[in-house]
């Protein structure tokens, strides 16, 4: 994965023009499953490197989503990252946060429970 860096973000920009690249894991269709952070990394960004991609930046997918689109029509260069936590719900996911294999996990609030906008029926 690319860590984010102003000046590359600057150079590609100024050489191809509009670039928009993604290092995001793909969105499972089913919102109940899983929580997604995202992070937009663009000119105004407060900082770069792997520490943008810390906890204290990281935007739920409407304002990931809505930052994206608003650059996109400005035509302004970014690049997209995200991760997604198992969310923590026994009746609507398959995961058993009593499971060996999760021990350790960081959950995320239940989909009903998360008060986070909705983008397209995903929080």
């Amino acid at each position: 994965m690319k860590a984010p860096n102003f000046t590359d973000l600057a150079n590609d920009h100024a050489q191809e023009g509009f670039q928009s690249s993604s290092y995001a894991v793909f969105m499972h269709p089913n919102p109940y499953y899983y929580k997604y952070y995202w992070w937009v990394f663009w000119k105004g960004s407060p900082c770069d490197g792997y520490q943008f991609l810390d906890t204290e930046y990281r935007l739920s997918t409407k304002q990931a989503f809505d930052l994206r689109n608003k650059l996109t029509s400005e035509r302004e260069s970014f690049l997209l990252y995200n991760i997604r936590l198992r969310r923590l719900d026994p009746i609507n996911t398959p995961f058993d946060p009593q499971a060996k294999n999760w021990q350790g996990t960081e959950w995320a609030k239940a989909f009903d429970e998360d008060t986070d906008e909705e983008y397209k029926g995903f929080k």
